[in-house]
């Protein structure tokens, strides 16, 4: 193995946590050192939420992490527009940036296509990385909203063009069950595998190691009902590493989605997102730990909890104040 990319993949090699979108801010003196005593060594902090940005919770939590050796990703949420002002989100409708529908409905994402919305993702993913000492960018929502969209007048231009084709029947031909439907959903998936590559582009612009890494969803399915292609970017080395969101509390499809994503990577690095807190799972502290295991037999480069919730920094307390803490764990008393 190249030592560049042997270099890489030691630095890929995680116990992290998911911190959401301006969670806990001002309490991170405490958090950072008891994610520390419990053998955490990676926050992904929310830095990002679509255009708008937490630059003050970002320094305060590199501030308290950095020196303790817990490293700091800048967590980005791509394309979504739900934190940003009544006039800003007026703006993007107004010059038809959002994901259109095939219905017409107008979605409150940022177009993935549109070249403008590209460049300032980027642009903002940039300017994240050389300002703050962040260890990498972590995009997230890095895809299209649904297979429903997007049907822009923008989307149908780009589409028409890059296909050769002079007319078309927008969207009939490229909805479910279209004749260019299949044509339509690759196109797509490209459109966001080129929004990947900007990032990577930008952060070239940057004299020092920035890793850049995707949260992915966790089935083949949906990762082309979504256009996200997490597989393809990780072989070709476009992101340096990829956490699937397992969220889930079946033991057995959480082994099962784990099996296949290793498989897809062929050996690339690839940690295992583990969902304590979220809207599809809720696991007990031996449950997570259990998973933790889980993921560790199957031969995951780490793991990332999903989310430093108050529950969960409350069980880094118990643990630390037992001073009984094995590495990468939180341990029950």
């Amino acid at each position: 193995m190249h030592f560049l990319s042997l270099f890489i993949t030691v630095l890929c090699s995680i116990t992290g946590v998911w911190n959401a979108w301006q969670y806990n801010n001002g309490n991170w003196d405490e958090i950072a050192r008891l994610l520390s005593l419990n053998g955490y060594d990676t926050v992904f902090y929310c830095a990002a939420y679509g255009p708008e940005t937490d630059t003050e919770g970002l320094q305060e939590c590199l501030d308290a992490c950095t020196p303790l050796g817990i490293d700091v990703h800048a967590w980005v949420v791509m394309w979504k527009t739900g934190k940003c002002s009544v006039e800003d989100q007026n703006r993007f409708e107004l010059n038809g940036r959002f994901q259109i529908s095939s219905d017409g409905t107008v979605e409150n994402w940022l177009c993935p296509t549109d070249p403008q919305n590209v460049s300032d993702m980027a642009q903002l993913c940039l300017k994240l990385a050389a300002e703050y000492p962040v260890a990498g960018i972590h995009l997230d929502y890095i895809r299209f909203s649904s297979n429903r969209v997007c049907f822009c007048d923008g989307c149908r231009e780009r589409f028409r063009r890059d296909a050769g084709i002079r007319s078309i029947d927008w969207p009939a031909y490229c909805v479910s069950g279209g004749r260019l439907h299949d044509s339509f959903m690759r196109w797509r998936a490209d459109m966001i595998t080129d929004a990947v590559q900007a990032v990577r582009d930008s952060l070239s612009k940057i004299n020092r190691i920035v890793l850049l890494s995707v949260a992915g969803t966790p089935r083949e399915q949906e990762m082309r009902y979504f256009s996200q292609p997490w597989d393809v970017w990780l072989r070709s080395g476009i992101v340096d590493f990829v956490v699937p969101m397992n969220y889930t509390e079946s033991d057995s499809e959480f082994v099962f989605w784990g099996e296949q994503q290793l498989e897809m990577a062929e050996g690339r690095p690839l940690s295992c997102g583990i969902g304590s807190f979220s809207t599809r799972s809720t696991l007990t502290l031996s449950e997570t730990e259990h998973q933790e295991v889980l993921a560790e037999e199957m031969g995951f480069d780490g793991w990332v909890i999903f989310h430093l919730s108050g529950i969960f920094i409350e069980r880094l307390r118990e643990t630390a104040q037992s001073r009984d803490c094995r590495p990468h764990s939180i341990r029950s008393q």
